[in-house]
Parts: C-alpha cells; structure tokens; sequence
C-alpha cells in the first residue's frame, strides 16, 4: 500500500529534472539497503567502481589531498 504522499510525491518527480529524479533514487536505494541489508548499486556507481578498479590495476592513484577532501565531503 502506497501513503498519499507518497504517491504525491512520485507524480511531481515525474516533472524532475533526470538528476533530482536519480537523487531520489539514490537516497530509496539507501532506505532498502537499511531494510534488507541488500545495497543495489546504480549505474553510475557501477561504472565508478569499475572505473576505480581499472585505474587501480594500471597503479593510477589520487593524491591524499583528492583523498582528504573526499573523506571531508562525506562526513558533512
């Protein structure tokens, strides 16, 4: 059973931009995740991980400052 506002809240994404409409997604993927201890990865995430892994093989690393503001970013 889906609540009103719910349901309110999916038409007007429906008028989102692409970006506001992954956003949601992300963040429902999140509250699954938290439910049923399964994360499913998106497909940007997927390509970022592969991305990660190919420059790791290649010995391709970001400096400690690229890794320091990262780190900074995430506990906002």
């Amino acid at each position: 059973m889906i609540t009103k506002t719910l349901e309110n809240l999916v038409k007007h994404a429906e008028a989102w931009p692409r970006e506001d409409q992954e956003e949601l997604a992300d963040y429902a993927r999140v509250i699954e995740a938290r439910r049923t201890g399964l994360y499913a990865t998106s497909e940007t995430e997927r390509r970022g991980v592969t991305a990660g892994l190919a420059e790791a093989d290649q010995g391709t690393f970001v400096d400690e400052d690229t890794v320091r503001a990262a780190d900074t970013r995430r506990r906002l």
